[in-house]
Parts: structure tokens; C-alpha cells; sequence
């Protein structure tokens, strides 16, 4: 990757009003971006190698459909890959099967062959295929200084009743192996895997969490995965803050981390922003008499390119003028900033709702759904989030609205969003890792065939 390119990565820190209340408290909320520039046009990628490992679940509640689309959907990352990324294949019910170690795709044949070969089986052993998966691609070097990119695909409809079963051992291994490069995603199908499982096993992993209603919803995230590591920029991407002894700071979103030793956000891709809100609170003692300005914080942020050279990113600084009360009741609230906080409002009540549902109190649930129609009709994509997941709650299907509502409040708080967001771009015409879902469990957008990348699979094309 030529090191110029992320030159004009930038930092933003945008404060809910642009001003402070002079000689009192001051609780303040803040909106941090870090915004990826678009891809360079007519781009060659000059990514190193890749390492997959596709881990399959082929136990007895796979039989049928929901494999058959899970081994199309195993073709489609092969057929996207390009001939020198290595590609591990594991296939598990209660014994687990390493079909092919990591080795170069080459034409991907050989891979193809084994994927049409599986087929259902036992009980779940779903730790020990993850683990196969990740220990495979540990073995390989990577890049320059084995910085590439190094990801298990896990997929199970089921739940982890063989093996290791333990899900804080497993997350506390995910975030092990990823610490050494090894991270994962995950894929969850139909209404009897475990969803807190699955997302815990990413977000230790620094992946991503997918799953689909059926076997049908499967392909759309699976687009959703391959376009965000075709275009991923950079990687292990962190912010740290900056403040005046007393300020407290906090973070609204839940990315791993604390105020002393930042916080990491998702991998970052082109076109792209990982954002973040923290809420400040600013001692009376520490604000500014009338007229004057606080200089208050400074966000930094680091990160690596894909050869694990770090990204140069500028800190961002925010100073805010302090104005009497009447001054500052007429200073515009950031329609931006309000647009996050009323995500992480929705997914909260999300939450909420989810808690209730799993003790079986639906009026709870429909209470606190009404609540959030009426809070966010003015957030029409929010709305549309609500709204789908009102017809689960309607159908009183407990499984199917935990896991809903579970995979949707954690979209809404730790999303990438598209530059310029709000702008008129139609969600279709976004990159498929950039596409606002009404419902996460189900397909929204026509699938593109894989042939459409006409770059797809090529040495330096679009991989």
C-alpha cells in the first residue's frame, strides 16, 4: 500500500453545541470520527496476502438447506479470494475435520472439491472447528513482519454441546489468538445458536458478528464481510483523550478500553468512519468566565496500514466559547452528533427490551417499543429498525426476538458509517459494509453475483 495514501485520514471531534455554559457544570457530549479517505481511483491493491479459515458447521441441524447455502456461501469467499491468499477449510459436528490446512487458493479447485464433499452429521463441536480454524492460520507467516490479515469465518446454526463449552474460555482464546493476529467472525443461522456466544467470540476477536433468519438471509452478510476485508485500510485502529486534571470522560459506546488507555474501534475501510461518543464533564471550577474559551480536549488516534506501518493521523482539538443561558439556549444542537446519541438511545432500549422478552414480560416489551416509535419517528432509518423488530415481538417468537434484538443493538453502536452520511446516497448504492439493514437477521439488498467484480480472484485486483 503506498504510505501517502492515508495521509488525509482525519480526526473530528464535534461537540453537541458549540459552546459552554459559563460558571457552572457542564456535561458535554462529543462526537469523535476518524473518516478513511475514498479508494484512490483506478487503485491497484497492494495488500499483502490474506489467510481465511472457512469453519462449517455440519451437524445434524444443518442437514438439508441451511448446509447447502452454507457451502454456497463458502464458494463465493473462495471464488473472491485471489490465488496467493491462503485458505484453510474445517468442517465439525461433534469430531472436527481440518480438510485442507491454510495453503494458497491457487485456482481453488482443490478447496471446491471439499466443500462439495461435506455433509450433515452429529452434535456440535463448536470450539474445537473455531480452534482447528484459528490454529491453522497461526502457523503462517503474512506480509511483511506477518502484519496481513488473518481471519476465521465460523458458521453454526447450533449451539457449543461438544468439546469446549465454557463461553468465557472460548471468548478469553479468541481474544488470545487475536492478539496474536488471528481474529474472527462469526455467523449465526436460524433460532437455536447462541447469539451471546457468537458476538462475544467476535467482538474478543476484534471480528465482526453476522447472522440470518434463515438459510436464505445467509449470503447478504457473508457480501457484507468479504467487500469490508476487500477494502479494509486500516486496522487496530485506537483513539485516546486529553483532558484538563477534573474533567471525567466517558464512553458511550461499548468499545473495549477505558480514559487512560483508549479505547479500540472497528477496522477501518475506504470510504468509511469509525466514530465514537464520549460525554465529558466539565467541574464549575474549570469552566470559563463569559466571553472567553476552554480548550478541553484533544483526541489522538493510531492505527496500522495493512503492512503494519502506522498511519500518520493528526489529533483533533476542541476549544468551546462559554456563553450566558440565554446565549447558549440559542446555540443550534449538531444534527449529526443528535443522529448518533439517538442510536445509542435506540440500542439501549433495545436492550431493554431484549431483557424483558427473555422473562417472558411481552407487555415490557411492547411498552418499550412504543416508547422508541414515538422517540425516533424523526430518524427514519432508526424507525425502520424499530418497526421491523416490532413484527417479532408481535409474533411473542422469544428466540428469534433476543437474537434481533441483540445483533441489532449492537449494530447501531458499533457500525461503520459512510462518509457523508444523510447526503442522498440510496443505502443500495452503498458498499455493502456501509448498508444501514433494517432488520440484521434478514436479506435487505439484491445479492450481487460474484462474477460482478470483474477484478475478483485476480493477482492486485479488487481483494
Amino acid at each position: 500500500m503506498n504510505p501517502n495514501t492515508l495521509h488525509n485520514t482525519p480526526v473530528l471531534a464535534t461537540g453537541r453545541r458549540a459552546a459552554l455554559l459559563a460558571g457552572f457544570d457542564n456535561k458535554v457530549e462529543v462526537l469523535v470520527r476518524i473518516q478513511a479517505p475514498a479508494a484512490p481511483q483506478g487503485r491497484v491493491t497492494e495488500r499483502p496476502p490474506y489467510g481465511l479459515a472457512l469453519v462449517i458447521d455440519r451437524s445434524g441441524s444443518m442437514a438439508g438447506q441451511p448446509l447447502a447455502e452454507a457451502m454456497r456461501c463458502a464458494n463465493f469467499v473462495i471464488d473472491r479470494l485471489r490465488p496467493d491468499d491462503q485458505v484453510a477449510l474445517v468442517e465439525f459436528d461433534n469430531r472436527v475435520h481440518l480438510l485442507c490446512p491454510a495453503r494458497p487458493r491457487g485456482d481453488g479447485q482443490a478447496l471446491r472439491e471439499a466443500i462439495a464433499a461435506i455433509h450433515s452429521g452429529g452434535n456440535t463441536n463448536l470450539h474445537g472447528g473455531w480452534r482447528a480454524g484459528a490454529d491453522s492460520l497461526a502457523g503462517i507467516a503474512m506480509g511483511t513482519n506477518n502484519a496481513g490479515l488473518k481471519r476465521v469465518i465460523l458458521l453454526s446454526d447450533g449451539c457449543a454441546n461438544e468439546g469446549g463449552v465454557d463461553p468465557a474460555e472460548i471468548a478469553k482464546q479468541c481474544a488470545d489468538l487475536a492478539s496474536k493476529g488471528v481474529t474472527t467472525s462469526t455467523y449465526g443461522l436460524g433460532r437455536d445458536f447462541n447469539e451471546q456466544l457468537m458476538i462475544d467470540m467476535a467482538q474478543a476477536a476484534q471480528g465482526n458478528h453476522y447472522y440470518g433468519e434463515t438459510a436464505d438471509d445467509l449470503m447478504e452478510p457473508f457480501q457484507q464481510e468479504l467487500a469490508l476485508i476487500e477494502n479494509l485500510c486500516i486496522k487496530g485502529l485506537r483513539v485516546n483523550v486529553n483532558v484538563p486534571t477534573g474533567v471525567a470522560v466517558e464512553m458511550l459506546n461499548p468499545f473495549t478500553g477505558n480514559a487512560t488507555d483508549g479505547w479500540r474501534l472497528p477496522d477501518l475501510a475506504w470510504g468509511a468512519e469509525a466514530w465514537a461518543v464520549l460525554r465529558l464533564r466539565i467541574p464549575k471550577a474549570l469552566a470559563p468566565t463569559e466571553g472567553k474559551s476552554l480548550h478541553f480536549l484533544e483526541v489522538t488516534a493510531s492505527g496500522q496500514d495493512l503492512d503494519g506501518a502506522p498511519v500518520p493521523l493528526a489529533p483533533a482539538l476542541l476549544a468551546l466559547p462559554a456563553f450566558g443561558p440565554a446565549a447558549l439556549a440559542a446555540v443550534a444542537e449538531d444534527e449529526l452528533v443528535l443522529r448518533r446519541l439517538s442510536e445509542l438511545e435506540a440500542a439501549q432500549l433495545l436492550i431493554e427490551a431484549r431483557a424483558a422478552a427473555g422473562t417472558g414480560n411481552w407487555n415490557g416489551v411492547d411498552a418499550l417499543l412504543a416508547k422508541a416509535e414515538a422517540r425516533f419517528a424523526n430518524n427514519p432509518w432508526v424507525a425502520g429498525v424499530i418497526e421491523a423488530i416490532r413484527k417479532l415481538a408481535a409474533r411473542r417468537s422469544r428466540e428469534e426476538f433476543m437474537k434481533e434484538a441483540m445483533y441489532s443493538s449492537s449494530n447501531l453502536m458499533r457500525r461503520l458509517a459512510q462518509r457523508g452520511e444523510g447526503l442522498g446516497l440510496s443505502e443500495s448504492d452503498k458498499p455493502a459494509y456501509l448498508r444501514r439493514k433494517m432488520a440484521q437477521g434478514k436479506s435487505q439488498f439484491t445479492p450481487t453475483p460474484p462474477s460482478a467484480d470483474p477484478d475478483a480472484g485476480k493477482p492486485g485486483g479488487a481483494a
